[in-house]
């Protein structure tokens, strides 16, 4: 991919030392720690509103069509992804890896060091989790879920920028 363009969106905390490369779009509220990587190579890589991607985190796309990553997500410590699409509030674990073409629907989670199949399809509330790693249907949300994430952007929105040189980037909004 040719084009370098990065954009934020309103309320965005994007660490100087972030790696960002080829067309990256930012969604507003969405905190980027310091050395995670977000590498556009082949297509576009669209971030939605209020994720959270944690040191050392990989979202890499080398295919044409866009990684497309949803709203209250958070992407822990080490997690790598080149998958097409992530849903909704998912957490990708601790050194958890998504592969290949595989799109994680909304409330997912891959835990610490658990790995999707290559191309795969992960329904809505999935759960994976083990040595084997095994799967599950959660039955419910957490109620407190959404307040806990809340909180935790709040937490980092102010403490990231007391430590960390911000990015300045093309405004979205």
């Amino acid at each position: 991919m040719s084009r370098n363009r990065v954009t934020a969106g309103i309320g965005a905390v994007v660490c100087q030392e972030a790696e960002l490369k080829g067309e990256v779009a930012i969604g507003n509220g969405t905190v980027l720690h310091p050395k995670c990587r977000i590498i556009a190579e082949g297509g576009p890589i669209y971030i939605g509103k209020n994720n959270i991607i944690e040191e050392n985190c990989i979202l890499f796309n080398k295919n044409v069509s866009p990684l497309v990553i949803g709203d209250d997500n958070v992407f822990e410590v080490g997690s790598y992804v080149e998958g097409s699409r992530v849903g909704n509030g998912n957490t990708i674990g601790t050194r958890a890896r998504v592969l290949g073409n595989t799109t994680i629907g909304n409330h997912c989670v891959v835990g610490a060091g658990c790995a999707t199949e290559l191309n795969e399809t992960i329904e809505d509330m999935t759960v994976i989790y083990g040595a084997q790693p095994y799967r599950r249907t959660q039955s419910a949300i957490l109620p407190g879920q959404a307040s806990l994430h809340t909180r935790h952007l709040e937490y980092l929105r102010e403490m990231l920028p007391r430590f960390n040189h911000l990015k300045r980037l093309e405004s979205t909004g």
